[in-house]
């Protein structure tokens, strides 16, 4: 819709504790998401996500749609069915939605994107 823009929904039964998807992209250290920052527009930002791995601050720029799904699923910081984890493989980090509760067919799968300020927030 307008607001919330794409969506995931499932078309099978998920557990709580089940994988879901994976958030793909690059991943990048700060200096190069600031540059980056500079040349997305607003509606690029928020593809970023920035997490902790190895003590370091990092990025995985999700913002090339590259028919990964895992970018488009939604923010729901109130009543979230999923969260996201960082799994390690082969030392590198995967930032992987697993069920926080069951998961019928045809239901959205959103997560918490964190404490920021997001506009979408704010709207009815």
């Amino acid at each position: 819709n307008s607001l919330l823009g794409w969506g995931v929904f499932t078309t099978s039964h998920f557990h709580k504790g089940d994988f879901l998807i994976e958030y793909r992209g690059e991943v990048i250290n700060k200096e190069e998401f600031e540059r980056r920052l500079k040349l997305y527009d607003n509606s690029l930002e928020v593809f970023l996500f920035e997490f902790r791995f190895n003590g370091k601050q990092l990025w995985v720029d999700g913002a090339k749609d590259d028919g990964a799904l895992g970018r488009l699923v939604n923010d729901d910081h109130i009543n979230a069915n999923s969260k996201m984890k960082i799994i390690r493989v082969d030392k590198k980090p995967h930032l992987c939605l697993f069920a926080i509760k069951d998961i019928r067919p045809g239901e959205e799968i959103s997560y918490n994107y964190g404490d920021s300020e997001w506009p979408w927030r704010h709207q009815v």
